[in-house]
């Protein structure tokens, strides 16, 4: 018996199960403490208040408050795609202590199975988030499989960021954003970005840049949101 790979493997046991419960309820008390707001919410509601699936686009350092926008809009089913990367497993049993489903795959190579399940929820009428840089990055750089999954599933793409008054930015690959408690976050929305079932490929980067734009546009907007007074209460 190897006893130093029966050690790794109990430690791991034990972080997978007890790290989703910690995530969670991290989540589940900051999304009570932190007053929120919302910028732009026309830009999504257009489309839930007809019933049409959008796609949730973010940067990967902003997920830890994403399952909070579906919380607070339980009438809309959601699913996440979660990587196969050594964190995704208690990234996905977090979200799911949070009533939010996940996708285990990718859009990219090797996630065939995973982008077929995701354009089948879309046009079931499940709402799909994702971070377009995950898991690995580089930061901030469009992968193109989300704009294949718009392409293909017909789903208009939503930028979306979160950002908070007070925040602790980690020197990770990802810049990882931590709200502080108590201070104030906004989710702020960008303009619906569609797709069409077009496979040129000067088209397809013309879409992936554009959406990367996109998002570091409405990133720098919600990072400086609360130097204004311009802010939506979410109810």
């Amino acid at each position: 018996m190897n006893i130093r790979r029966t050690k790794k493997q109990l430690e791991k046991g034990i972080k997978v199960r007890i790290a989703p419960v910690l995530i969670s309820s991290i989540i589940r008390f900051l999304s009570f403490t932190i007053r929120l707001r919302e910028h732009n919410p026309e830009h999504v509601r257009q489309f839930w208040s007809n019933g049409r699936s959008v796609i949730v686009a973010f940067w990967h350092g902003r997920l830890l408050m994403v399952p909070v926008i579906f919380m607070l809009h339980r009438e809309r089913a959601a699913s996440g795609l979660i990587s196969h990367h050594s964190d995704g497993e208690i990234i996905s049993r977090s979200a799911r202590l949070l009533g939010y489903e996940t996708i285990r795959g990718s859009t990219g190579k090797g996630g065939l199975s995973a982008f077929r399940k995701l354009i089948r929820l879309l046009k079931d009428g499940s709402d799909i988030a994702l971070a377009p840089d995950g898991p690995r990055g580089p930061r901030y750089r469009v992968q193109q499989g989300t704009i294949d999954l718009a392409r293909l599933s017909g789903a208009p793409i939503l930028p979306m960021a979160f950002s908070s008054s007070k925040k602790k930015i980690f020197k990770s690959w990802d810049a990882f954003l931590l709200p502080v408690p108590f201070s104030r976050g906004v989710f702020a929305w960008g303009e619906p970005i569609y797709v069409e079932n077009n496979s040129n490929e000067e088209y397809i980067e013309d879409k992936r840049a554009l959406l990367e734009r996109k998002l570091m546009s409405i990133t720098n907007l919600a990072d400086n949101y609360f130097q204004k007074d311009e802010d939506v209460p979410i109810v």
